[in-house]
């Protein structure tokens, strides 16, 4: 049986570091990527179906909000997995934005790992 597959966009290497190697502890196989452009590239032809996708909101080459609205709208030939986005912004707002990008949460950065790791967990077994 495969491990859930997480598609994880942050252009913070430390960020991502972190991310990566809990998610891997939990049993998660994690793919990274720095920016929109490889996301893109990589979900064009991924090897199967991603269970989850976490993307940054600030991202170097585009918004991530305007990314997961355009992987959500991909048809791959299956349905797209759920989205959590990140941001570190305290944006009240961005909640209502995430949502309307077709994301099924949003977590500030700031609210720490454990329940970062619990919300990737309830998503993925939605």
């Amino acid at each position: 049986m495969n491990r859930p597959l997480v598609v994880l966009v942050e252009d913070d290497s430390d960020t991502a570091a972190l991310y990566s190697t809990v998610l891997s502890a939990e049993g998660m196989e994690v793919v990274r990527f720095p920016n929109c452009a490889q996301a893109q590239q990589w979900w064009a032809k991924p090897p199967r179906r991603p269970d989850m996708l976490i993307v940054d909101v600030g991202l170097p080459d585009g918004d991530g909000l305007d990314l997961c609205a355009e992987l959500n709208a991909t048809d791959n030939g299956w349905p797209p997995p759920p989205m959590l986005i990140l941001s570190a912004h305290g944006d009240p707002r961005l909640a209502t934005r995430c949502k309307k990008a077709g994301a099924q949460g949003f977590l500030d950065k700031l609210e720490g790992i454990d329940l970062f790791v619990a919300k990737v967990k309830e998503l993925i077994a939605a």
